[in-house]
């Protein structure tokens, strides 16, 4: 009955030491809630609700989300004028402060912690930055 899972109910995780590190690491909240908050936020946004069904004895949610209006597709593929957007971004950052690290820069841009390393690599392969240190207290080094 898949349709219950839009209400409250009992949850069985698959594999609990899996579902108990994601617990203690905060990246769930509880067991059971996970339907429940996804069709809430995607109510929220005006969009409509996922649907449900059974296909080989495991349940399939499927939403139903609206065109892009920008016009982008969404291939994953970054166009360069984007990574340089986040190289510039990276630049002024590491100006403002020597020390910061890479997750700090993904939190600050808003792009993986992944995307901000392919474009350090890049910044210093172009000679634009300089690593001065080890990975853990070293800093940044803009080169002009």
């Amino acid at each position: 009955m898949p349709a219950m899972l839009f209400e409250p109910h009992e949850s069985k995780p698959w594999n609990p030491w899996i579902a108990s590190v994601f617990y203690r690491r905060g990246l769930i909240e509880t067991w059971g809630r996970g339907t429940l908050k996804i069709a809430k936020l995607m109510k929220d946004a005006g969009l409509e609700a996922p649907t449900l069904s059974e296909r080989s004895g495991c349940v399939v949610m499927t939403f139903v989300l609206p065109a892009d209006s920008s016009g982008s597709d969404m291939t994953g593929k970054t166009s360069g004028k984007t990574s340089g957007k986040t190289s510039g971004k990276i630049l002024a950052s590491v100006r403002q402060n020597p020390q910061v690290t890479i997750p700090e820069l993904s939190a600050q841009i808003g792009v993986t912690a992944r995307s901000i390393e392919r474009n350090l690599q890049k910044l210093q392969d172009e000679k634009r930055l300089q690593r001065i240190g080890p990975a853990n207290g070293g800093h940044w080094k803009v080169i002009p």
